[in-house]
């Protein structure tokens, strides 16, 4: 995971602190919302995600009313929310989200990452 904190440090200019975060609000949402077949391939492909996850203090905690009638958006959006709350402008969450969805692609292949992106209501239109 290192190098994708490198890479988000030299393609989107954010700082260390804010490329590790972001990459633990993106493995988190992941964690909750991935199909579970492709999420186990994805892990795989990465081995040091799972780790990054472990004993951070980032989770979902959506009330019902809000998934109820956005879903996946309401999601999608509270991601967008942290990432925000860490300094970063919308141009860089998307810049940011696209490119840990090509380095995935890198590890992991383009099937699995695909059945993640349709397996997530509204990720699709933030790629």
């Amino acid at each position: 995971m290192d190098e994708l904190i490198a890479r988000l440090r030299t393609r989107v200019g954010l700082s260390a602190p804010q490329a590790e975060t972001a990459v633990v609000v993106l493995l988190a949402f992941l964690d909750k919302e991935a199909p579970p077949a492709a999420l186990a391939e994805l892990f795989t492909a990465l081995p040091d995600a799972r780790r990054m996850l472990e004993g951070t203090a980032i989770t979902e905690a959506a009330d019902a009313e809000d998934t109820q009638y956005l879903g996946g958006m309401s999601r999608l959006m509270r991601v967008a929310d942290r990432l925000m709350a860490t300094g970063l402008d919308m141009t860089q969450v998307q810049t940011t989200v696209r490119e840990v969805v090509a380095f995935a692609r890198e590890r992991a292949g383009d099937g699995t990452v695909d059945e993640i992106v349709t397996g997530i209501p509204g990720l699709r239109h933030a790629l």
